[in-house]
């Protein structure tokens, strides 16, 4: 887990991200529904072009890469996570909840 979150949501999207990568570990299928979502949506808006290059590069790769570079302890990891796309149905609101009580439980 990273050392350090700028904020609330800098985590929340850390904690969604290693849930993404179980899931596309478990499920490599949904790497073609990202291709799709960033093929509709990024690559034609120009605000997001850039963006759009860096995942369609890191989609051309295996499930366990794609994995290892959305949960990185790195600015690299971290401008994933904020502009990724959707990997399959994606999470729900249950499930966000669930992986912050998780996270906000006391460990031990």
């Amino acid at each position: 887990m990273p050392r350090h979150f700028h904020d609330r949501h800098d985590c929340l999207r850390f904690l969604k991200a290693r849930e993404t990568a179980r899931r596309i570990r478990e499920d490599p299928a949904l790497i073609a529904s990202a291709r799709t979502f960033v093929a509709g949506f990024m690559v034609p808006d120009p605000h997001q072009r850039r963006y759009a290059a860096l995942w369609l590069d890191l989609l051309a790769r295996g499930a366990d890469e794609i994995a290892a570079a959305l949960t990185e302890d790195s600015e690299q990891g971290r401008l994933l996570r904020e502009t990724s796309p959707v990997f399959g149905p994606g999470l729900t609101s249950r499930e966000i909840v669930a992986l912050q009580e998780r996270a906000d439980a006391p460990q031990g």
